[in-house]
Protein backbone atom coordinates (compact mmCIF):
# COMPACT_ATOMS: atom_id res chain seq x y z
CA UNK A 1 0.00 0.00 0.00
CA UNK A 2 1.18 3.50 -0.78
CA UNK A 3 0.66 6.40 1.59
CA UNK A 4 0.27 10.19 1.39
CA UNK A 5 0.29 12.27 4.57
CA UNK A 6 -1.06 15.83 4.77
CA UNK A 7 -0.95 18.38 7.58
CA UNK A 8 -2.72 21.66 8.25
CA UNK A 9 -1.56 23.79 11.19
CA UNK A 10 -4.55 25.07 13.20
CA UNK A 11 -4.14 27.19 16.30
CA UNK A 12 -2.48 24.98 18.93
CA UNK A 13 -2.75 21.72 17.00
CA UNK A 14 -2.09 20.25 13.58
CA UNK A 15 -4.84 18.51 11.63
CA UNK A 16 -3.73 15.48 9.66
CA UNK A 17 -5.10 13.40 6.80
CA UNK A 18 -3.49 10.15 5.75
CA UNK A 19 -4.37 8.45 2.48
CA UNK A 20 -3.47 4.79 2.20
CA UNK A 21 -4.14 3.19 -1.17
CA UNK A 22 -3.33 0.15 -3.26
CA UNK A 23 -4.45 -3.23 -4.45
CA UNK A 24 -5.84 -5.80 -2.03
CA UNK A 25 -6.59 -9.12 -3.70
CA UNK A 26 -8.64 -8.26 -6.83
CA UNK A 27 -9.87 -4.78 -5.79
CA UNK A 28 -8.25 -1.39 -5.20
CA UNK A 29 -8.77 0.33 -1.85
CA UNK A 30 -8.44 3.92 -0.66
CA UNK A 31 -8.44 4.43 3.11
CA UNK A 32 -8.68 7.95 4.52
CA UNK A 33 -7.68 8.64 8.13
CA UNK A 34 -8.42 12.01 9.80
CA UNK A 35 -6.29 12.93 12.79
CA UNK A 36 -4.79 15.60 15.01
CA UNK A 37 -1.46 16.28 16.69
CA UNK A 38 -1.60 18.44 19.81
CA UNK A 39 0.13 18.85 23.15
CA UNK A 40 -1.34 15.57 24.39
CA UNK A 41 -0.05 13.52 21.45
CA UNK A 42 -1.41 12.14 18.21
CA UNK A 43 -4.86 10.74 17.47
CA UNK A 44 -6.35 9.28 14.32
CA UNK A 45 -9.90 8.25 13.45
CA UNK A 46 -10.95 4.90 12.07
CA UNK A 47 -10.47 4.86 8.30
CA UNK A 48 -13.09 5.71 5.74
CA UNK A 49 -12.66 3.03 3.08
CA UNK A 50 -13.57 3.23 -0.61
CA UNK A 51 -13.34 0.23 -2.95
CA UNK A 52 -12.58 0.48 -6.68
CA UNK A 53 -12.61 -2.26 -9.29
CA UNK A 54 -10.21 -0.40 -11.58
CA UNK A 55 -6.76 0.98 -10.68
CA UNK A 56 -7.32 4.08 -12.85
CA UNK A 57 -10.48 4.96 -10.87
CA UNK A 58 -8.48 4.69 -7.65
CA UNK A 59 -5.61 6.83 -8.95
CA UNK A 60 -8.08 9.46 -10.24
CA UNK A 61 -9.71 9.66 -6.78
CA UNK A 62 -6.29 9.94 -5.07
CA UNK A 63 -5.27 12.71 -7.51
CA UNK A 64 -8.54 14.62 -6.98
CA UNK A 65 -8.28 14.31 -3.19
CA UNK A 66 -4.63 15.43 -3.19
CA UNK A 67 -5.40 18.40 -5.48
CA UNK A 68 -8.30 19.49 -3.27
CA UNK A 69 -6.21 19.31 -0.12
CA UNK A 70 -3.32 21.24 -1.67
CA UNK A 71 -5.75 23.97 -2.83
CA UNK A 72 -6.96 24.16 0.77
CA UNK A 73 -3.40 24.90 1.97
CA UNK A 74 -2.72 21.39 3.27
CA UNK A 75 0.95 20.36 3.08
CA UNK A 76 2.22 16.97 1.90
CA UNK A 77 4.51 15.63 4.62
CA UNK A 78 6.62 12.63 5.44
CA UNK A 79 4.86 11.33 8.57
CA UNK A 80 8.15 10.85 10.43
CA UNK A 81 9.14 14.50 9.82
CA UNK A 82 6.32 15.86 11.99
CA UNK A 83 6.22 13.34 14.81
CA UNK A 84 7.59 14.21 18.23
CA UNK A 85 11.22 15.37 18.01
CA UNK A 86 13.96 13.04 19.12
CA UNK A 87 16.98 14.59 20.82
CA UNK A 88 19.07 11.44 20.52
CA UNK A 89 19.99 9.77 17.26
CA UNK A 90 21.36 6.28 16.85
CA UNK A 91 24.40 5.80 14.62
CA UNK A 92 26.01 2.56 13.54
CA UNK A 93 29.72 2.79 12.67
CA UNK A 94 31.93 -0.23 12.13
CA UNK A 95 29.26 -2.47 13.67
CA UNK A 96 29.03 -0.46 16.92
CA UNK A 97 25.93 1.49 17.98
CA UNK A 98 26.36 4.94 19.48
CA UNK A 99 23.75 7.45 20.64
CA UNK A 100 24.46 11.13 20.11
CA UNK A 101 22.43 14.35 20.25
CA UNK A 102 21.85 16.11 16.92
CA UNK A 103 24.49 18.62 15.80
CA UNK A 104 22.23 21.64 16.07
CA UNK A 105 19.08 21.00 18.10
CA UNK A 106 17.84 24.61 17.85
CA UNK A 107 17.89 24.68 14.07
CA UNK A 108 16.15 21.31 13.76
CA UNK A 109 13.38 22.35 16.17
CA UNK A 110 12.82 25.76 14.60
CA UNK A 111 12.55 24.10 11.18
CA UNK A 112 10.17 21.46 12.50
CA UNK A 113 7.74 23.99 13.98
CA UNK A 114 7.99 26.80 11.43
CA UNK A 115 4.68 28.14 10.11
CA UNK A 116 4.02 27.25 6.44
CA UNK A 117 2.41 30.55 5.45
Amino acid sequence: MKELYFTLPYRRSTHTIRLEYGQVKKVFILRTFDGEINGRGESESSPKEEVFEDEQELLKKVYETKSGLLEGRWIVQNKQSISQPSFISTNVMDGEVSETPPDNMIVSLSHKFSHPF
